[in-house]
């Protein structure tokens, strides 16, 4: 099994994870910290439950509520990244990049593309700094529970990779660290803090009779994040990891989407996020153990200078994450099903009915 190289969950090309990428180039300090830059634009902004998108909001409008609820969360956890103390702030921190992200790719048509294009620009560069962390922190929990059910000789034979993925993901988080206390952060939260609150502004102009609002516009976008999933339908066992990659990826969009319009959608909502975040959990999981697997490969690929108790729990590790990603996979069928069939679709048709 080899490392894949596929398009990942937000559209970029992408290793999983690419620990050879060169790190970005350093940005130019700020003199205001991140935690005040943060901090100074939650003032702004508002605070809310939900991001409260209804059926008769314009479509730019819609994602801009979006865009407003989602980066409440992020700046919410920048003070927890620089102290770096939980892993858990930059879990959260990305998932909120991430839910913006995917908030231009539903509604971005909606705005300028100019404008659109700069605002995912430094948005895109943040949720790699938050990515690059994240996913070497995985795959550090992945190999810390393999360890601790493993006797003490193995365990030492381990510390070189665990010493090496530690190593690695400190000098990701320094330079995610520099990125947040960069003018360009700071830039960057003051753009998307006036984006939030002025109404408007860098919205498309709508010709007459153009969809133009929620109710209008969602129904097929919904469709066509649902149709994008429905079209693996097939033999899933078999599949490759590209394919359940991309089939992961199409999960994602469709959860997305049904997020951020949740409430119009209910009671049929609750029911179709479940079955899609259940899918999703599952091919996380295929996917978190191949990636450790690859990575673990790799390592041992690359150093020459393993003892041969070294290289021994290595290539056990990687073939204990290799049975336990081809059992996952071989029990995907009941998930996928569950989502596939036409209940699903049923429930889908109902919730757009609501619009």
């Amino acid at each position: 099994m080899t490392a894949i190289r596929v398009y990942d969950e937000l559209g970029e090309h992408d290793r999983w994870p690419d620990l050879a990428a060169p790190m970005p180039p350093a940005a130019q300090p700020s003199e205001v910290t991140p935690e005040e830059t943060a901090r100074l634009a939650l003032e702004r902004l508002e605070i809310a439950r939900t991001a409260d998108v209804r059926g008769d909001d314009p479509w730019a409008e819609a994602g801009r509520k979006v865009i407003r609820f989602h980066l409440v969360r992020m700046l919410g956890h920048v003070a927890g990244v620089v102290a770096g103390d939980d892993p858990e702030e930059v879990h959260a921190m990305r998932v909120a990049c991430r839910r913006i992200r995917a908030a231009w790719r539903v509604f971005g048509d909606g705005f300028e593309a100019d404008p659109r294009r700069r605002y995912r620009r430094d948005l895109r560069a943040i949720g790699a700094g938050l990515g690059a962390v994240r996913d070497l922190d995985v795959m550090v929990e992945i190999l810390d529970a393999y360890r601790e059910k493993r006797p003490a000789r193995q365990r030492s034979a381990l510390e070189p990779l665990h010493a090496a993925w530690r190593a690695e993901r400190d000098t990701r988080r320094g330079s995610l660290v520099t990125l947040l206390r960069s003018t360009m952060f700071e830039q960057f939260v003051a753009e998307y803090t006036t984006l939030a609150t002025e109404g408007r502004l860098d919205a498309r102009t709508i010709a007459p009779n153009e969809p133009a609002t929620v109710r209008t516009r969602m129904p097929s976008t919904m469709w066509e994040a649902y149709q994008a999933v429905w079209a693996f339908d097939g033999d899933l066992q078999a599949a490759d990891m590209v394919t359940l990659h991309r089939l992961r990826i199409d999960a994602k969009w469709l959860r997305y989407t049904l997020e951020f319009i949740r409430e119009p959608l209910e009671p049929e909502a609750t029911t179709l996020l479940r079955r899609v975040i259940a899918l999703q959990d599952h091919l996380g999981d295929i996917h978190d153990l191949n990636g450790a697997a690859t990575l673990a490969r790799d390592f041992t690929e690359r150093s020459g200078g393993l003892g041969r108790l070294e290289h021994s729990a290595t290539t056990r590790l990687e073939r204990t994450l290799d049975a336990r990603t081809a059992r996952l996979q071989r029990g995907l069928g009941p998930t996928w099903r569950r989502l596939s069939g036409p209940g699903y679709r049923s429930g889908l048709g109902q919730a757009i009915a609501r619009l």
